[in-house]
């Protein structure tokens, strides 16, 4: 099973005045995470998938936890792994640290949709192949 990693700049657009990250901003975070995985792990991009492709990830459910606070200028790694994974949906873990610190973490149920249908889809064959890399288990 592969880890999905990246990092990301704690910047005074993610903060409140005193410096330190405000609680939505992470879920822009995560959506970063995602979207960084998608076209750096998976090699499909957003722009590939929405614009080229027509489909789209929506969420179906969010679970996020927040051990300490983060602060601007802090650079917090973030891994990426898959929990789950079915041929319409994924359950992804992401995990933000700064050092030895975790900061937050957040389990993400998406699925797979074309835009043009109400419902879910199967994922794209070659996707969902290199979706299993990261996976523990698949069906």
């Amino acid at each position: 099973m592969k880890t999905f990693s990246t990092d990301k700049l704690i910047r005074f657009q993610h903060c409140d005045p005193g410096g330190i990250v405000f609680t939505p901003q992470y879920f822009n975070l995560f959506t970063e995470v995602i979207e960084d995985w998608f076209a750096n792990g998976l090699n499909f991009s957003f722009s590939q998938m929405v614009v080229k492709n027509r489909q789209g990830i929506p969420a179906m459910k969010i679970v996020a936890k927040f051990m300490k606070p983060s602060f601007l200028g802090d650079v917090l790694l973030y891994h990426l792994t898959v929990k789950r994974l079915r041929k319409s949906s994924v359950l992804i873990n992401i995990v933000a640290s700064s050092g030895p610190e975790k900061r937050c973490s957040a389990n993400f149920l998406l699925g797979f949709s074309e835009i043009s249908q109400i419902g879910l889809t199967e994922w794209p064959r070659d996707l969902y192949k290199r979706m299993m890399e990261y996976s523990k288990e698949s069906d």
